[in-house]
């Protein structure tokens, strides 16, 4: 028999995480988002849209109530909007991904500048859509 059975090693593994000290990689950061963008419209965005949908085709006032509702700058409208963006969102990132499955931009550079590419459009659109709404 050895004598090194007998000896206890130490184990090093993380005791506390504090996930405010932990710089993620951007293109962590955007999978992680990309997950909670896609809960995000599973319970809010798919039952809002086919709401409006259902309520939209009921009848032409019921039609011109909902067209108004959107159309005015309002905290309705404003959540409507922002739900929708983060659909966008959550396409923008899943063709990303979906570029990485088939081996396009999977090395780090490319899949870091594919992050940036996918925040810069997002964030462009994000303005653009709410300025459109709110000018």
């Amino acid at each position: 028999m050895s004598t090194n059975q007998n000896k206890i090693r130490p184990v090093y593994r993380p005791v506390f995480i504090n996930l405010m000290q932990i710089k993620l990689p951007v293109s962590a950061f955007i999978s992680i988002t990309h997950r909670l963008s896609g809960i995000y419209n599973f319970f809010v965005t798919l039952p809002l849209a086919l709401y409006l949908l259902y309520f939209s085709t009921k009848s032409y006032n019921d039609f011109m109530f909902v067209y108004n509702m959107l159309n005015n700058p309002n905290l309705f409208s404003t959540f409507v909007t922002f739900s929708f963006l983060v659909y966008f969102y959550h396409l923008l990132t899943g063709f990303r991904h979906l570029l990485q499955d088939i081996h396009i931009g999977e090395s780090l550079i490319t899949s870091r500048l594919s992050s940036y590419l996918v925040l810069f459009i997002w964030i462009l659109l994000f303005f653009v859509v709410m300025s459109g709404l709110y000018i």
